[in-house]
């Protein structure tokens, strides 16, 4: 998961990290925080990782774009908005929006590791936007606003601390979270759980395949299940 905000709020789902940059809130999932620093670590040339990633040359300059001024280690993940089928814009929020599903659907530090046919099939549409948007809502629904938190936890429960030499403040909410389990596992939040199986992506099929083209822009149930096969 990988949420955008002008505004602060404080997820009431665990294993959830905020960083703070470009007057932004970045409400990130911590297995897709661990493996972006992963991958900033072993990858310190745009270059080399975007050659692995593979996808569409239209978002060249916007990759460079988001990774200059995306906070780190979110930043190594702009190579991946090369597999989006058209071109985005140079906007941090839709930026982060095309990640979030991107994230849900694959794992970012292992796909690289996929042979080269596998990953020259795996596309996403320009429909993820929809996806995102929606995912978006659930996320700020079941979040508390910032000035919110006394009701819940007191003042004293948030502490935040500084990633070691990164340019980015971290807030972790988890050890409160866990006080107050009855809340964070309410219907509204097991709903955020879902965006893990969000739809908006296509495969990129050769000429000579035989299937129909698809009526809609949202994929089916039959290409989710056969990108997730292939990344097994």
């Amino acid at each position: 998961m990988l949420v955008v905000s002008k505004e602060r709020y404080l997820p009431l789902s665990i294993n959830m990290l905020v960083l703070y940059a470009q007057e932004r809130y970045f409400y990130i999932h911590r297995d897709v925080y661990d493996q972006a620093l992963i991958l900033s670590e072993r990858y310190t040339d745009l270059t080399e990782l975007g050659t692995l990633v593979g996808g569409y040359d239209m978002n060249h300059d916007t990759v460079q774009w988001f990774y200059e001024h995306a906070p780190k280690p979110i930043h190594i993940l702009a190579p991946y908005l090369t597999l989006i089928d058209g071109e985005i814009d140079k906007d941090l929020e839709l930026c982060c929006g095309v990640l979030h599903v991107i994230t849900s659907l694959i794992q970012v530090r292992h796909f690289i590791e996929k042979p080269l046919e596998v990953r020259r099939r795996v596309t996403f549409s320009l429909s993820i936007r929809e996806e995102y948007e929606m995912a978006w809502d659930r996320f700020f629904m079941t979040a508390l606003p910032y000035y919110q938190r006394n009701a819940y936890y007191g003042s004293s429960n948030n502490v935040g601390r500084d990633v070691s030499n990164e340019s980015a403040t971290v807030i972790s909410t988890e050890e409160a979270i866990q006080q107050h389990a009855d809340v964070s596992t309410s219907p509204a939040t097991a709903n955020l759980e879902s965006t893990s199986r969000l739809e908006g992506f296509s495969l990129k099929r050769d000429e000579a395949a035989s299937e129909p083209a698809p009526t809609s822009l949202v994929s089916s149930e039959a290409e989710r299940k056969t990108t997730k096969s292939l990344l097994l």
